[in-house]
């Protein structure tokens, strides 16, 4: 397989069944951590990155695309399936699927170049996207100057705007310090792939719904699978032109000791701030503001950044799987969700937190956890369901999705075998 490719179906793939599972386990900006995370890793992959850094890409990577699970997107897909405001519905999504990407790549390019920012630069950077949220969202989403979702029935407060103008204004901080050129790219191909993959999607399952195909049901689950896979492409893409900037791989550092209480409490801190507070905030863009901490507590140490990146990931699917458990659909006491999500959030922060302390390669044993746990959580979910034959489809694309990226990955970086 031509070098190309590892950079382009690798990220695809690994994307494809991020969105997938991100749409089935998790749904919201802490869904969209999964993809974000997964496809991080697998940039870093391809690039032959087993450097330290690797850590705070991946949280960047899982913050922010994050970002974008904030929009609301699900009226503007009725408006696609319907024949008389089909186009209408296509576009919204286009353009949400590309304000994803912009804010996303501009997010995850400058994690690529973080050793030529000082923490004054991410502050600053942080505070610029959080300030163009709010003013976007104002000025155009909270007064629906172009409003995509319904204005008549239950209409949805839209933050696409103010996506798009916090990322533009990432990217032009970053312009100025002189560290543009890695966000540009990823943010330009992002805005690209995330435009086409979400427009794809759509009219993909416009056309299915109105042909009234049946071979297939979950036209729904079909438009996450485009998205996905259009999107970590040109993520790709964006990481082979820049590749000979990017491939710096370093040997790996001798690491400080992660003190065990330590660690666990400044994890517990930011699960309490993330998963659970977050939603409390009022304020439409609340993980605006909890991600722009994430970032900054990222930049600060690598160690957190592990825990961001995948802890944290999985923390909230975990939750997410709880509540199915009992409120959704009633297979057993509340305490027993809760509890089951609450240990298997330890445990995945154990396992990291110990690979860390045996200061050996983080970036292949990373992604396939976090990858086998997000399937098997989806799995269990499917397991659960009142009628758990009626997801043998979807469960059968996100196993083999996720075999097809762990021989993407054996294939590409056999050295990094976890052991």
């Amino acid at each position: 397989m031509p070098p190309l490719f590892r950079y382009l179906l690798f990220p695809a793939v690994t994307m494809s069944l991020g969105w997938g599972l991100r749409g089935f386990i998790g749904g919201g900006p802490l869904g969209a951590m999964i993809p974000g995370a997964m496809v991080a890793l697998a940039l870093c992959l391809a690039l032959g990155r087993r450097d330290s850094d690797v850590a705070i890409i991946a949280a960047f990577g899982a913050v922010g695309i994050g970002f974008g699970g904030q929009e609301t997107y699900g009226q503007t897909v009725g408006y696609a399936l319907q024949a008389d405001t089909m186009w209408w519905g296509i576009l919204g999504l286009a353009l949400k699927g590309a304000v994803w990407g912009l804010l996303g790549g501009a997010v995850l390019g400058a994690a690529f170049r973080l050793d030529r920012l000082a923490s004054r630069h991410i502050l600053a950077a942080v505070g610029l996207m959080v300030l163009g949220t709010h003013l976007g969202w104002k000025l155009v989403n909270q007064p629906k100057l172009l409003y995509f979702s319904n204005r008549l029935d239950r209409p949805r407060e839209e933050l696409w705007a103010g996506l798009m103008l916090g990322g533009v204004l990432l990217l032009v901080y970053f312009w100025r310090i002189g560290v543009g050129r890695a966000p540009a790219w990823f943010s330009v191909l992002g805005f690209l792939g995330g435009g086409i993959g979400f427009g794809l999607g759509g009219l993909i399952f416009s056309l299915a719904r109105q042909a009234e195909i049946t071979v297939w049901s979950d036209w729904w689950k079909t438009m996450e699978f485009t998205f996905g896979f259009c999107f970590g492409w040109a993520l790709g893409w964006a990481a082979w032109l820049m590749r000979d900037a990017l491939e710096a791989p370093v040997p790996m550092l001798e690491r400080p000791p992660s003190g065990f209480w330590l660690t666990l409490a400044a994890v517990g801190f930011l699960a309490a701030v993330t998963v659970f507070t977050y939603p409390l905030f009022q304020v439409r863009y609340s993980y605006t503001l909890v991600g722009a901490f994430l970032l900054w507590a990222a930049s600060r140490s690598r160690s957190l950044s592990w825990h961001i990146a995948i802890t944290l990931t999985c923390c909230a699917f975990f939750f997410d799987w709880s509540r199915y458990y009992h409120r959704e659909w009633g297979r057993g006491p509340e305490w027993v969700g809760w509890t089951l999500a609450a240990v298997a959030s330890l445990a995945v922060w154990f396992l990291v937190w110990r690979r860390y302390r045996r200061s050996v390669s983080m970036v292949a044993w990373s992604f396939l956890l976090l990858t086998w746990v997000a399937v098997a959580d989806a799995l269990l979910k499917f397991a659960i369901h009142p009628s758990p034959l009626r997801g043998v489809p979807v469960a059968s694309c996100f196993l083999v999705l996720a075999l097809a990226a762990t021989w993407l990955l054996r294939r590409y970086a056999p050295e990094e075998t976890p052991v």
